[in-house]
């Protein structure tokens, strides 16, 4: 029997009918610290999504608040907040209100300097901040205290305590970060005074009945900073006193040199965070950081780590999260690319790269299905093209989907075959059961030309063929030992012997040639617990245990990885500890045999390389597609890499916009 499902589970008197709880999200769709139409749609899509219970994070005061948060002390937001909580009790789920404060994060808000414990500025913004008087955090703290009575008295089921990721109450706590020596810091204990005060005025605020949650990071996670047994320390003191009713341990904080939730961290990769507190502590714990699928989650409950699992970019990606998992249903499974993240902490509001709805919910509920079925041809199964298929038949259009290959996918399905990116798979099995659901004509193997568009008839054409892949002019480049990027990656056993003998030079520094890079030298141990075994029992001490792999990745420009965004500090670590070599600035003129000629910012260098693999990108794919839709006067658009080169996300996303403006009903 599942135990996320089991027997429902109480937060002091708050029974949640399941053991799921979607976790805060900075959504960042507030104007002036109002809540929107947006804010209320994007709860609305998850509160049917089968959840025990919602977080929604609001700002404690005009210095607390985030851009584009919503504020407590903003005029109309408890009436707004009302219908927001009364919306998510109409579908059983339960509502909990995160009462936030910013801290040293961002820049000026309200025309207000940040605040913090000492001004001691964030790695990420970078910004210089007013130190707090005293005054100013007893301010703080009776800010919290009014938001939580007023947070009960609209009926929010729920309070948690932002205590994590470098906010507020976490630069008290770190020794980094609060380098006062009054009452509020100095030693251990003092540094925990200022979050343990806002906890006892929260308390009393709302009564001994009222669920109050505290959210902390299980661990600084940065040089010089506190660990978990600091955590567990105050998390002790906390429920002695009788202060906190539940604790949320995550990772952390944002600053910290290791991944949070992007796909290298493993599923559920911190919960060891929450097993620590849960050993100290009777109330609740809730256990979080890439925990998204149902296997993570019962062992996380079964071996006692945890009592509640939480998620929050589960239900970024998918509103309906919970209930699939509950059901066994498909979901589009978050990818952990960070591209969430990395807007939210740009200031924008957050989006999702295989989501494209998020921030779209309440222009969704404006959309009515088509009168007339009319016939819609997608060209193309990759990403632009599942998701046009999906859009076009949700709006009603009798929809037909082409792909020259005998599965859906695309790229994708190579994409997926590097370390730590077969989640992908999923996503493309989402899609698939997505589509059939929907009554998609899928057309297998079924190569697509002007002819066959005139025969069809269609009433729009959505060509979405890809790319191809750039053959740099290289002399020697139709050499028997020159591999393209993809046939690397599909080419199995035979391929991969052959690349272990001798050297290898991969021409390309992008994602893709990193990515083929990890790939090669992923293939290097029999099997991944050898790694640790050998790190255990042999160490560095006995020689030619571990030889890795000869591989550099020569790229031409002055950075490698400049596509990777916000993961590149993450891959270039892995790359490093995987023994890859790289070379920038470095153009490769021949290949011979057993070498290739380059010019490096040495000058002229003749460089070992039994085996070359391109990975020099892509360029749009040509076909007599557009020329027969003009032929025939049947209107069409081109998205994807055959419109522009770029990533998964661009294609989506285009997918997404062309049947959310073009199509509206």
């Amino acid at each position: 029997m599942s135990l996320i499902s089991a027997t429902p589970f109480k937060i002091n008197n708050l029974e949640l009918r399941n053991r799921i709880i979607m976790l805060v999200m900075h959504t960042g769709f507030a104007a002036g610290g109002q809540l929107t139409q947006q804010d209320k749609a994007f709860f609305e899509e998850r509160a049917k999504g089968g959840a025990g219970a919602i977080t929604q994070v609001v700002g404690v005061s005009d210095f607390g608040a985030a851009d584009n948060m919503p504020n407590i002390k903003e005029e109309s937001f408890f009436e707004r907040e009302k219908e927001i909580t009364d919306m998510i009790h109409s579908y059983g789920t339960k509502h909990i209100v995160q009462l936030f404060h910013r801290g040293r994060n961002s820049g000026s808000n309200y025309g207000l300097k940040a605040v913090a414990p000492s001004n001691v500025p964030s790695s990420i913004y970078r910004n210089e901040c007013d130190v707090m008087t005293v005054k100013q955090i007893e301010e703080t703290i009776e800010d919290f205290a009014k938001a939580a009575a007023k947070c009960k008295e609209i009926g929010v089921d729920a309070v948690e305590i932002s205590c994590s990721a470098g906010y507020l109450l976490t630069l008290f706590l770190s020794p980094v970060t609060n380098l006062r020596d009054d009452e509020y810091g100095g030693d251990d204990e003092r540094r925990m005074k200022m979050p343990l005060d806002t906890l006892r005025a929260v308390r009393k605020a709302v009564g001994k009945d009222y669920p109050v949650i505290v959210r902390i990071a299980g661990s600084q996670m940065m040089p010089g900073g506190y660990g978990i047994d600091y955590m567990q320390k105050f998390c002790s003191i906390a429920e002695k006193e009788g202060l906190i009713d539940a604790v949320n341990v995550t990772g952390g904080w944002h600053e910290a040199p290791v991944p949070q939730i992007s796909y290298q961290l493993p599923a559920g990769g911190f919960a060891y965070l929450a097993d620590a507190i849960k050993r100290v502590v009777d109330v609740p714990v809730i256990a979080c950081n890439r925990i998204n699928n149902v296997d993570t989650m019962e062992d996380i409950l079964k071996n006692g780590m945890a009592d509640f699992v939480g998620t929050a970019r589960g239900f970024l990606a998918d509103p309906c999260f919970a209930e699939k998992v509950l059901t066994g249903k498909p979901y589009n499974k978050c990818q952990g690319c960070n591209k969430c993240i990395e807007a939210v902490l740009r200031g924008k509001p957050v989006l999702c790269a295989y989501n494209p709805e998020v921030g779209h919910e309440a222009e969704e509920k404006t959309h009515r299905k088509v009168v007339s079925a009319k016939k819609i041809l997608v060209i193309g199964a990759g990403p632009a093209g599942l998701e046009a298929a999906k859009k076009s038949a949700e709006r009603g259009y009798k929809t037909i989907l082409c792909t020259k290959d005998s599965y859906l996918g695309g790229m994708l399905v190579s994409a997926s075959i590097p370390p730590e990116k077969q989640d992908l798979m999923k996503y493309i099995e989402n899609k698939k059961y997505e589509l059939e659901q929907l009554g998609v004509d899928i057309r297998y193997n079924t190569e697509v030309d002007g002819e066959y568009v005139k025969e069809l008839k269609p009433y729009f054409v959505v060509e979405a063929i890809g790319g191809e892949a750039l053959i740099p002019k290289i002399k020697g480049i139709d050499r028997d030992n020159v591999f393209m990027a993809v046939d690397v990656l599909n080419g199995g056993t035979d391929t991969i012997s052959r690349m272990k003998k001798g050297s290898t030079i991969i021409v390309g520094g992008g994602s893709v040639g990193l990515e083929i890079a990890r790939y090669l030298a992923s293939k290097h141990y029999s099997t991944e617990k050898s790694k640790a075994f050998n790190k255990m029992f042999v160490g560095s001490d006995i020689p030619a245990v571990d030889i890795p792999a000869d591989i550099t990745v020569v790229e031409m420009t002055k950075k490698i990885g400049k596509d990777l965004g916000g993961l590149k500090w993450i891959v270039m670590k892995e790359v490093k500890a995987d023994g890859i070599k790289t070379m920038k600035e470095t153009m490769i003129k021949e290949i011979g045999d057993g070498y290739v000629i380059a010019d490096t910012p040495e000058g002229e260098a003749k460089i070992p390389a039994d085996n070359v693999i391109i990975a020099a990108g892509y360029v749009p794919k040509n076909s007599d597609i557009t020329m027969a839709c003009l032929d025939e006067r049947i209107s069409y658009a081109k998205i994807g890499d055959c419109n522009k080169v770029g990533d998964a996300m661009k294609g989506i996303h285009e997918a997404y916009d062309l049947f959310l403006r073009l199509f509206i009903a």
